[in-house]
């Protein structure tokens, strides 16, 4: 015989358990468009559309480039000096009557400083008939004395004959020559000393105190300047910028006797000078 344990706890009658959980409702996913059956063709108003927006816009091209409204009428050239500006304009291969849109500017530029004695040149369009050049011409700043005298600027280009003449007295360099095919001044070393020497002469305005006519380079170890006046001056080659600021202080405090002196020695930081006697 077996006996069976009751449990005393007995659930209520009419009780209902709880839960805890609860239950979302799901969310139902869009269909996905209907993909074109095979064969079949797409509608043709987007395709005629492209193609009215192309004629239109080939139209108005071709209508710009006929009008006489952007016809080329008036070329104008600015800060020209030794050329003119028939002479620019043909340079840069432009004439009046054309369009103005197809004209390409670059390569008017192109053709302009290929000239060596232009530095730089502006091209531009001015709607809607007008073309402007601004040139930046090279101005001569001493004469190389090889065989003859070639005229150069201040980065040692070597200029045309119609660049040669100038409004002012030109230094004579001395110690360099010319390479007719490439006008490339030698050798190098003397060239960049009267470069730089040219531009510090310029910059502490020293040709406004004395008249410098000759800049010799055949000696090494200096170089000497002939002023107007049997006048010497030797520098060392370095530093001609702190060389040239003693020169100034010396001449400004040379004055009325400034006639008399032959020599000045710039490579000293007490400046000997010699006098007439």
């Amino acid at each position: 015989m077996r006996w069976l344990t009751l449990s005393s706890k007995v659930s209520r009658p009419g009780r209902r358990l709880r839960t805890r959980t609860s239950v979302k409702p799901r969310r139902k996913k869009k269909p996905p468009p209907p993909r074109p059956a095979a064969g079949e063709r797409k509608p043709l108003g987007g395709v005629i559309s492209v193609i009215i927006l192309v004629l239109l816009a080939g139209g108005v091209w071709w209508y710009f480039q006929r009008a006489r409204l952007f016809a080329v009428e008036t070329i104008e050239v600015r800060n020209h000096h030794a050329y003119s500006p028939e002479e620019i304009i043909e340079l840069a291969g432009l004439e009046p009557g054309g369009n103005i849109f197809p004209l390409d500017v670059a390569a008017a530029r192109k053709e302009i400083i290929a000239n060596r004695d232009f530095r730089d040149a502006r091209v531009n369009k001015l709607f809607p008939g007008t073309v402007r050049i601004e040139v930046m011409e090279r101005e001569p700043r001493a004469r190389i004395h090889y065989g003859r005298l070639y005229t150069i600027d201040d980065q040692g280009v070597v200029l045309s004959p119609r660049k040669s003449r100038s409004e002012r007295n030109l230094p004579v360099i001395r110690g360099l020559r010319v390479v007719d095919r490439s006008s490339d001044l030698h050798p190098p070393e003397n060239r960049d000393a009267s470069l730089e020497l040219l531009r510090e002469l310029e910059s502490l305005e020293i040709e406004s105190l004395i008249d410098i006519e000759e800049i010799s380079l055949v000696s090494s170890g200096r170089i000497d300047l002939r002023a107007a006046g049997r006048l010497n001056i030797i520098l060392a080659r370095d530093d001609y910028r702190e060389q040239l600021i003693r020169l100034r202080a010396v001449l400004e405090n040379l004055g009325r006797d400034l006639p008399r002196a032959r020599e000045i020695d710039l490579r000293y930081s007490r400046v000997p000078v010699k006098f007439q006697d």
